[in-house]
């Protein structure tokens, strides 16, 4: 190991390697909570859109009143 010498480009590509994955490790947080606002955005404007333009088309609305979930519900729903 006394011998070992390893050239400076070596570890100082490493290094500024290292320095990378240490930022963009970093950003994943603002990153992922960037993602999460934007999905549940799109997930409320797709509920209103549902509410607004699909529901009154065919006539239904938020209340309708459906037998085989009902059933399900009696039964336990998702108990086993």
């Amino acid at each position: 190991m006394k011998d070992l010498k390893i050239p400076f480009a070596i570890v100082s590509f490493l290094l500024v390697q290292g320095a990378g994955v240490v930022w963009w490790s970093s950003q994943i947080d603002g990153r992922v909570k960037t993602l999460e606002a934007e999905s549940l955005s799109i997930a409320r404007e797709n509920r209103r859109y549902i509410q607004e333009v699909i529901m009154p088309s065919y006539e239904i609305n938020d209340a309708w009143d459906n037998p085989h979930h009902n059933n399900w519900l009696k039964s336990g729903g998702w108990k086993d």
